[in-house]
């Protein structure tokens, strides 16, 4: 009998299953869309029980595909992270997910910046407080929908809704938890966080905390005719997805750094020790095993602002074709510099502005679509530095996957702009590789997770920086910074008439 592991990547627009052998190939694979519903313009939300349907389905999928001589032997669940999932006493959704990338909190963290609240809470996790973090999240339900409110039994993240549909047990992590209930160098809840956000009430609200390798439950008899996993399949607690698809791409001991380019820009390096700095932004996760935490600075938007380029200016959505029109564009765009900032919600790192916005700065007559696009490119990449700038590390490499990793352009662009070394890893559903491999550690499948990744873990392609475009590019990155700097006065000036002034019929 061949065992197989399986591991759950519950992402923001895309939910995946997928089994793997215990050296790491991937055998089969199966994913939904999980549409993001927008009630209210700058609103995210997802149906907790529509989620839950896309996962099982997934899950479904591989099992069916499963030979005679094959099995599956344990599980492991990672997910978006951030945002709100809450349940009654009776396990029932308490109303749909409300997402990290929903702003309707906004204000609440606009009163907690001003009022000091937000750097104190800050200083206890480790990680900036910005509208889609749980915390804001049911400050804003308790003030805007008090009967809800009430009924929140347990709030969950993504993956630990998953695990208790799975198992019926309910518990997170401390990867999720850190952000933003943990006092982030003990590990603990910290309840002078939810008196600073003025939600005492939530205290027993916090379900127990797992560490990501530990089994949390079986599979259950209903849950195995969902899915078609045999009841009691060893369940995992898992990790917040930018863990897992950092574990999943190699990173696995201190000093390890990893990016990924996908819906957002994720940056991050393991440390042996919390490490808070600059506090206000960024995030600081305990793992909880292996004496680990990680730093990060995420920005809000990566991959969506080429599309959102694509779409708007090129005539063609071959990438082939942009990729060449783009190469023809010398660096530096012509001197054009583009502000990555697409998201509705703003900017959480390396600086925290609500108010940020993209743009394009620069522009001259005889620009064109190469140009426009080549600015967007470099702009992620520059932001991409920006976020290490600020980080606890100074890596010889960086393992880096997500959409962006596909683009031999990008991939070289990110080792000119930062000076360092890049490799990307063979395959592709990093997230749920990573939370395989730790539902193998857990189930002692592999002695540690350095093993694992040993294993498992092969580079597919790497990229050295040119010391020509490093150089430029380093000057270059000061422009981008006095740039947003800049900006600051205006993005607030621009969404306090927005809140204020009606445009003429």
């Amino acid at each position: 009998m061949r065992d197989l592991l399986l591991g759950v990547d519950a992402g923001t627009t895309n939910i995946k299953s997928v089994a793997l052998t215990l050296e790491g190939e991937e055998r089969y694979r199966s994913a939904r869309e999980n549409a993001v519903d927008s009630p209210e313009p700058g609103w995210a939300e997802q149906g907790l029980q529509a989620t839950w349907e896309r996962t099982r389905t997934t899950i479904r999928d591989v099992v069916d595909s499963l030979t005679e001589d094959e099995r599956i032997v344990a599980v492991g669940v990672t997910a978006q992270g951030d945002g709100c999932w809450p349940i009654d006493a009776d396990g029932r959704p308490a109303r749909d997910a409300i997402l990290w990338s929903d702003g309707r909190a906004a204000g609440v963290v606009e009163e907690w910046t001003e009022d000091g609240t937000g750097e104190r809470i800050a200083e206890i996790c480790g990680s900036a407080v910005f509208p889609g973090a749980s915390a804001a999240i049911l400050a804003w339900l308790k003030a805007n929908e008090p009967d809800t409110y009430d009924r929140i039994d347990t709030v969950f993240f993504c993956k630990d809704w998953l695990k208790y549909r799975l198992t019926g047990e309910r518990s997170t992590d401390y990867t999720d938890a850190s952000m933003p209930y943990l006092d982030v160098a003990s590990r603990v809840y910290s309840d002078e966080i939810l008196e600073l956000a003025g939600i005492p009430e939530m205290a027993d609200a916090r379900p127990p905390i797992r560490a990501g390798p530990e089994v949390v439950g079986e599979v259950t008899a209903a849950a195995a005719d969902e899915t078609g996993l045999e009841a009691g399949t060893p369940v995992i607690s898992g990790v917040i997805d930018i863990v897992a698809s950092a574990i999943g791409s190699g990173a696995a001991t201190a000093g390890d750094s990893s990016s990924i380019v996908g819906t957002t820009s994720l940056n991050q390096t393991f440390l042996d020790e919390p490490d808070t700095t600059p506090v206000g932004v960024g995030f600081t996760m305990a793992l909880g095993f292996d004496s680990l935490w990680t730093r990060s600075m995420a920005s809000m938007t990566g991959t969506p602002n080429l599309d959102w380029a694509v779409e708007t200016v090129a005539p063609t959505d071959d990438f082939d074709t942009i990729e060449a029109a783009v190469e023809d564009v010398p660096p530096g765009s012509e001197g054009v510099v583009y502000l990555p900032f697409l998201s509705g919600a703003g900017e959480r790192a390396p600086f925290l502005d609500a108010n940020a916005r993209a743009g394009l700065m620069g522009l001259e007559p005889d620009h064109g679509r190469g140009t426009v696009l080549r600015a967007v490119y470099e702009g992620v990449a520059l932001a991409m530095r920006d976020c290490y700038a600020s980080l606890p590390a100074d890596p010889d490499e960086i393992v880096v996957s997500g959409g962006g990793a596909r683009s031999s352009l990008w991939c070289q662009l990110f080792a000119d702009c930062l000076g360092t070394g890049l490799a990307v890893p063979e395959g592709e559903e990093f997230g749920a590789k990573g939370v395989a491999l730790l539902a193998g550690v857990g189930t002692d499948r592999y002695p540690d997770l350095e093993s694992a990744v040993e294993r498992t873990v092969t580079t597919a392609r790497t990229y050295a920086p040119r010391p020509d475009h490093e150089a430029f590019y380093a000057e270059w990155y000061d422009l981008y910074t006095d740039t947003y700097e800049a900006m600051f006065e205006p993005w607030a000036k621009r969404a306090d008439l927005l809140s204020r002034l009606d445009p003429p019929a």
